[in-house]
């Protein structure tokens, strides 16, 4: 049973639907209130009277009768006399049917007053009509009352208020779009709670206990909460755990959960070294800063020329302004700096072809652990970069020099965390399953889907992984992110500060 605070929070995340149901409510009023003809409405009363004598009895039983003929009368106006007679006195081209159809009348309670409206599509002619109407019904009373020719009626019918001619029309324009917005709230909140009730993504970590894996700790990332709820999680993880592997489960990974987990472990003294094993380049490396180069042309240095006289005979100079050109191709982005250079810094998301080794080359039996890691800029840990990966990389990963690579990292430092992308997107982590002493699933909250974290679990259970708990990742993303499949800025966490290694 949902409560106020869960109908509020829905409306909350679902308020795009609510506010595009209030838009559709109120489009279809404004053109239905546009394409409805105006109408104009015009009223005249009459009050009903018995001829009687002038005694207090004669006056009370006439006013009876005149209640009793007022029944009779509301009929009257909608007849075919009447309206033969209209029709042929104002020369109208309308059949009985659409004029009765424009008739109304209508009487209160316990009086003898009657009221006449005609409703027509111009002013001046519902107040013609119902004029007309009136004088041809108080024709036809005289005539049915009238017993004798030289008698006076018995009832008679006079005109208390004479039709005018209507100001406004009466096709309640306002109330319809008041009506039209209610509704479309109303079916914005009908389509928020049916995509409510199918969505499958994980909105908060108490969705999680059906996966029956303990929460570990809730991480908000990229706000002033980020190093305490780091702390909290480092303080739930298995003392005697020195390789962690961190992978994605209902969704992406989050490498900078990883490289702030990698912070916070070495903030206490430890030796900490973070692996980026996803091969889908979109790991740690991704978010390392790019080094900063010097711009090599028309920095204001003279350039060395050739000396001409060195050059052999069968040799051709090669020209210096080639050398550069050269240089430009190679290291420089496309636009040439001002007069006075300044240090360029790459994005981060290509800081990893600056790597040309890392975890890739070692893989290929090239290099060694000690050449290939390097600090983190302006961390307290150190990072193996994936490095120049290719199509053998991640099959490498399922191999026994992995495990050579591994147990060098183990030897040299306190904590070694393994970065994998999510087994929904490669199998790295599928591979690196059962080398990791320990494996922390990330559950990136508004994208993880529960049926596709159950399927991550059982798949990364099956490798032979020892699933230590999970880990809600909260990034931030706004509502046109998700809709556009879009992720946010990636940028690294804001580093704790430690201990030097």
């Amino acid at each position: 049973m949902r409560e106020l605070s869960d109908y509020l929070a829905i409306a909350r995340r679902r308020w795009p639907v609510l506010l595009a149901g209030l838009v559709l409510g109120i489009a279809l009023a404004a053109f239905s209130a546009q394409s409805t003809p105006k109408s104009y409405s015009a009223t005249s009363t009459v009050y009903v009277s018995m001829a009687t004598g002038t005694s207090v009895a004669d006056s009370y039983q006439g006013g009876l009768a005149a209640q009793q003929r007022v029944r009779s009368y509301l009929e009257l106006v909608g007849s075919d006399f009447v309206l033969d007679r209209v029709i042929g006195q104002l020369g109208l081209g309308l059949t009985r049917d659409e004029l009765r159809g424009m008739v109304s009348v209508d009487s209160p309670p316990a009086t003898a007053l009657l009221r006449i409206t005609v409703t027509d599509t111009e002013a001046e002619r519902s107040r013609l009509l119902t004029d007309e109407t009136v004088s041809q019904f108080r024709a036809l009373v005289a005539e049915l009352e009238t017993i004798e020719d030289t008698a006076a009626p018995q009832a008679r019918v006079a005109v208390v208020d004479r039709a005018e001619r209507p100001a406004a029309s009466g096709g309640g324009s306002t109330k319809l779009l008041a009506l039209g917005a209610v509704g479309g709230l109303v079916l914005g909140g009908g389509v928020a709670l049916l995509l409510e009730l199918f969505d499958r993504r994980v909105r908060t970590g108490a969705e999680l206990a059906p996966l029956g894996r303990p929460l570990l700790g809730s991480v908000a990332l990229g706000t002033a909460s980020e190093r305490d709820d780091l702390r909290a999680l480092r303080s739930r993880l298995p003392e005697a755990t020195k390789t962690v592997l961190l992978t994605g489960i209902g969704a992406r990974s989050e490498p900078a959960l990883a490289i702030g987990l990698a912070g916070a472990l070495a903030a206490t003294g430890s030796r900490v070294l973070l692996i980026d094993a996803d091969t889908t380049r979109t790991g740690s490396s991704a978010l390392l800063p790019a080094p900063e180069i010097d711009w090599p042309v028309r920095t204001g240095a003279p350039q060395p020329q050739p000396d001409l006289a060195l050059v052999g005979a069968g040799e051709a100079p090669e020209n210096a302004a080639q050398q550069t050109t050269k240089l430009d191709l190679r290291n420089i982005p496309g636009n040439p700096p001002a007069d006075k250079p300044q240090p360029e810094k790459l994005p981060a998301s290509v800081a990893a072809a600056w790597h040309t080794g890392g975890l890739a080359a070692l893989l290929r039996g090239d290099g060694s652990v000690e050449d290939a890691v390097t600090p983190w800029p302006g961390g307290n840990f150190a990072v193996l970069p994936l490095g120049a990966a290719d199509g053998q990389t991640a099959d490498l990963l399922a191999s026994g020099r992995f495990v050579a690579v591994l147990r060098a990292a183990r030897e040299k430092y306190d904590h070694v965390l393994i970065d994998a992308a999510a087994p929904g997107d490669s199998a790295d982590a599928v591979a690196l399953a059962s080398r990791a002493a320990s494996t922390i699933g990330v559950v990136v909250l508004g994208d993880a889907r529960t049926d596709r974290a159950e399927a991550a679990l059982a798949t990364l259970t099956a490798a032979g992984a020892t699933v230590t708990g999970l880990v809600t990742v909260n990034t931030g993303r706004n509502w046109w992110q998700r809709l556009s499949r879009r992720s946010p800025r990636r940028t690294a966490p804001a580093v704790e500060p430690g201990p030097e290694q």
